[in-house]
């Protein structure tokens, strides 16, 4: 059973990158814009999720306020979380990981160290 990642970003050029790029080494892509559809991913999915990769500025909800769904409905939960948002202040980069997100990946990215990085997010252990 693959490994699979669920994008929550409202662009569709990210989705389109982002699977194509992810589906390359070997991953189970699932791309979503709209926060209310996380949840059921979530859970059709657990089995299997490695990462939620989390945009943070999206129309009906902020990727802060969707981090707080997930942590509240997840409190043990498997899964990496990860801000991938084209925000380099460090003050939005502080907020994510005082949320405990596992990392924050910056839009544009570079694709072989995109695909390190969550290659390696995949490969350490949660717990």
């Amino acid at each position: 059973m693959p490994n699979t990642v669920i994008v929550l970003d409202d662009t569709d050029e990210i989705h389109l990158i982002t699977k194509k790029v992810l589906e390359s080494i070997e991953l189970k892509v699932i791309c979503l814009k709209k926060p209310d559809d996380l949840i059921p991913q979530i859970l059709a999915n657990i089995h299997d999720l490695s990462i939620i990769l989390l945009d943070i500025y999206m129309p009906e909800k902020n990727g802060f306020s969707v981090m707080h769904s997930i942590k509240d409905r997840f409190p043990k939960r498997k899964f990496k979380i990860v801000f991938f948002t084209s925000i380099k202040d460090k003050k939005y980069i502080m907020q994510g990981m005082s949320l405990k997100a596992d990392g924050y990946i910056i839009k544009p990215f570079q694709i072989e160290e995109f695909k390190d990085r969550i290659t390696k997010l995949i490969n350490e252990k949660s717990f």
